[in-house]
């Protein structure tokens, strides 16, 4: 949670417990209550407290406002965006998006034909999608390289990590030339 709102939630919680402890003082005290809001009453019924209802009609507002958005943000879910949870009997196991992503880069690597792989792994609602981009050797059916690469990725994916693999997608950028431009020096 980042500083600002907890820095509100604590501002919200200091005057929660003071009203708090104001509805238990009443509870205990009820004439106190009677007192309390007759003069509150006739600060605000008067014609000159105009500037005075504005702000207590604000202080409502923002209460309500920070009311609904904290309510909201303990509904949302929490869970971290960047890795994949299983429960097992024993417990949660969380593997990083980072982790499935080595473990498709290697499987790709090892397609006869593949020169250079990047890969991109997005988290779906119960498994993962992946993206592969390729650069293959020249001579190579781009086909077969690109089924090879679909199949290995998705079982050692599903293998290795246990995360059920949605789709892999494979793109190939380029084919490798062998030609390296360098700088001339004179």
């Amino acid at each position: 949670m980042k500083i600002f709102f907890r820095i509100l939630l604590a501002i919200y919680a200091f005057c929660l417990a003071v009203f708090s402890a104001f509805a238990m003082y009443v509870a205990i005290f009820p004439d106190a209550y009677v007192d309390i809001s007759e003069h509150i009453i006739q600060a605000i019924s008067t014609d000159n407290a105009t500037a005075l209802r504005i702000a207590v009609f604000a202080v409502a507002l923002v209460f309500f406002a920070l009311s609904i958005m904290f309510l909201l943000s303990g509904v949302r879910s929490s869970k971290d965006k960047k890795a994949v949870s299983k429960h097992t009997n024993i417990g949660e196991i969380s593997i990083s998006l980072n982790s499935i992503e080595n473990i498709a880069i290697n499987a790709s690597k090892k397609t006869n034909g593949v020169r250079e792989t990047k890969t991109l792994v997005r988290k779906s609602d119960d498994g993962v999608e992946i993206e592969i981009r390729l650069v293959v050797m020249p001579d190579m059916s781009i086909p077969v390289i690109t089924e090879d690469v679909q199949q290995r990725v998705k079982k050692s994916v599903e293998d290795t990590a246990g995360v059920i693999v949605k789709a892999v997608r494979v793109v190939v950028d380029s084919i490798y030339s062998g030609i390296t431009h360098r700088p001339r020096v004179e």
